[in-house]
């Protein structure tokens, strides 16, 4: 099998529990792109949160976030793909979740946008940094344009209860993806991983078959079915183990690094 591109997922793959990338991972990832392998981060993040990551380590092509709903190119900074909420989903969505008190983060390019300030609610992003956050109060219908995705935190267990709610709401006109234990990706519905793993490797002439896809939750099923080789997480979860063709180390043990060594 020759593989020409790797999707890397960040929490619980390419970063560790700290939410770091050992050095032993970065220097994996430089071997393989010095043999002219493709890598590239596919995350359920904000685009400004891969991007960062991505040019911390020199990657050589666009990277994917939202779920799969943005692939941006990370020299020129534009989107070689990008889906959009209708804005009519996005007012309903917000207004029930202020309604409820549920806090609610939503996309629109690099930018962050919340009714206020609560950093409890991004522990995941506390190793990047320039997030570029705008409070908006209750004034929240004119940041509505353009969303690529929206994330409701708790952290008191009850986002398996939003998560049913917004369900019954919304139907098909959302998707719904609980990624910790304290939050929940909203996407547009039929929007994955492997939609926008597609669209990159379409735009760098790469067949499916070419490509290692790692993860370790529900969100990187998709992909890592996806993919020519799907790798699975030590610490990833069943799910995701019983679809992979390899299971590679911990996230705490450079899985990363063993899985690029192993095939590359």
């Amino acid at each position: 099998m020759s593989i020409k591109l790797i999707a890397l997922d960040m929490d619980g793959t390419l970063l560790n529990r700290q939410k770091l990338v050992s050095e032993e991972n970065a220097s994996a990832i430089k071997r393989a792109m010095d043999k002219g392998i493709y890598v590239t981060i596919a995350t359920g993040r904000m685009p400004a949160s891969a991007v960062y990551f991505a040019k911390q380590l020199n990657m050589n092509c666009p990277v994917i976030s939202c779920n799969g709903g943005v692939v941006k190119d990370l020299n020129t900074g534009k989107s070689i793909y990008e889906a959009h909420f209708p804005k009519d989903t996005i007012t309903k969505l917000i207004s029930i979740c202020y309604q409820k008190n549920w806090y609610i983060r939503w996309y629109i390019g690099d930018t962050i946008y919340i009714r206020y300030v609560d950093m409890d609610m991004f522990l995941a992003y506390k190793t990047t940094k320039g997030l570029n956050i705008v409070e908006v109060g209750d004034e929240f219908e004119k940041y509505t344009e353009n969303v690529t995705q929206l994330v409701v935190c708790d952290l008191n267990g009850n986002i398996q209860k939003i998560q049913d709610e917004l369900s019954n709401i919304f139907k098909d006109k959302i998707g719904l993806q609980q990624n910790t234990e304290y939050t929940m990706d909203i996407t547009l519905p039929n929007i994955n991983k492997a939609v926008g793993l597609s669209k990159l490797a379409q735009y760098l002439q790469i067949d499916k078959s070419e490509i290692m896809a790692c993860g370790d939750g529900d969100n990187d099923l998709a992909m890592i079915e996806y993919a020519g080789l799907g790798v699975a997480m030590g610490n990833a979860i069943d799910d995701v183990k019983n679809i992979a063709q390899f299971i590679t180390k911990d996230c705490d043990e450079n899985g990363i690094a063993y899985v690029i060594d192993k095939f590359i």
